[in-house]
């Protein structure tokens, strides 16, 4: 199983942090008492000699960013990381933990979390701090996440199996994982592979046909481009047809929370349960990445069967977008460094985004479960 987040990374600027190379007069430590004499042994840096030796610039920014953390209430004593001298590191993984804290154990996804300074000129303009001259006022801090490693996921034997065992429930857990996932942790699913495909092959139609009659009456060639894309039919094929249809007839919440008390199916109480506390929790886009370029910073790939047709259209639009500029960023957010007000309203908001993460993950690991 994959850990529950992966750590905040910090990047550190060019005449950032630099391994000591000597230690100052006195910091070797002496060899131990009754150490047999002619046994060479390597010296070791006293305990109070930092390993690492940050310029004077970096250790201002590294407590101004502390200092942020702190008044936000992100960081404190008590979540400090033991033994850590370093600042920026130690706020990184305190923040880590308060992450991973509300977002539970994972099993299918890997968000990556990366804490960052932003210069003045780069960020929002509703940001700029209206005092000059001090570094807190030249930079702020973004964090910004995405999925670290895009697994394929396939989930047609779950939702299918729900789908016949109560009517409208897989129909219903596949629009909610949709359309909560949009907010919190976006997925690939078939609707999108469909909208996808018209984009890919079909020149924004309903399926193929305007595309061939550029063939004209050549047979041999309408033929040959057919093999070469993806058809509508090879879709239908692909995918029931509940599960294409752009809004679902889904089950209410209170239907829901029925199968779960009293169905007599476990899996299917457990994954109308699922859904239940899934649509329950509030989700916003407010901290999505915003950008008018292409997105492929998609949590997961849903197929219906391992390395089906959503796998080659999946592969097909992010070799398309990664062409040219495209947004793998799932959210991202600025906070000016003498604003920590906004980052406890970012911490507060998060609590119900990261519990939206982490009831998309199990749903979705239970499917997997009917393979």
């Amino acid at each position: 199983m994959r850990p529950s987040m992966e750590q905040i990374h910090y990047r550190v600027p060019a005449d950032g942090a630099r391994r000591a190379g000597q230690a100052p007069s006195g910091g070797i430590l002496a060899p131990a008492a009754g150490r047999v004499e002619g046994i060479l042994s390597l010296p070791a840096f006293a305990r109070d000699i930092p390993t690492r030796i940050v310029p004077a610039s970096g250790q201002q920014l590294a407590a101004h960013v502390a200092q942020f953390l702190i008044d936000a209430g992100a960081v404190s004593a008590r979540t400090w990381p033991a033994g850590c001298d370093d600042m920026l590191e130690g706020c990184s993984i305190a923040l880590n933990t308060w992450l991973a804290k509300h977002v539970g154990q994972l099993h299918c996804f890997s968000p990556r979390f990366v804490l960052e300074p932003v210069a003045r000129e780069d960020m929002p303009e509703s940001l700029h701090a209206e005092r000059g001259g001090g570094a807190q006022d030249s930079v702020g801090i973004q964090i910004v996440w995405t999925e670290s490693a895009v697994c394929h996921w396939s989930v047609g034997a779950g939702l299918d199996y729900l789908e016949e065992a109560a009517p409208r429930l897989g129909a219903t857990v596949l629009e909610v994982m949709e359309r909560k996932g949009w907010h919190a942790y976006p997925l690939f699913t078939p609707r999108l592979a469909l909208d996808e495909a018209s984009y890919l092959y079909w020149c924004g139609e309903d399926d193929e046909t305007i595309m061939l009659e550029e063939c004209g009456n050549d047979l041999d060639a309408r033929e040959a481009m057919r093999r070469d894309m993806v058809t509508r039919a090879d879709i239908d094929a692909a995918f029931p047809a509940w599960a294409l249809l752009a809004r679902a007839d889904c089950r209410p919440p209170r239907q829901l929370a029925t199968l779960a008390a009293q169905h007599t199916c476990p899996y299917v109480r457990h994954a109308a349960a699922l859904a239940r506390d899934l649509l329950a929790t509030a989700t916003s886009a407010l901290y999505s990445a915003d950008s008018e370029v292409p997105f492929t910073g998609f949590g997961a790939v849903l197929c219906w069967r391992e390395n089906d047709l959503a796998v080659r259209i999946s592969d097909d639009y992010a070799q398309l977008a990664w062409q040219d500029a495209y947004c793998d960023l799932i959210g991202r957010v600025v906070f000016a460094l003498d604003a920590p007000h906004a980052l406890r309203r970012w911490l507060r908001d998060m609590q119900s985004q990261l519990r939206a993460i982490g009831l998309l993950d199990r749903l979705l690991w239970h499917l997997t479960a009917r393979e």
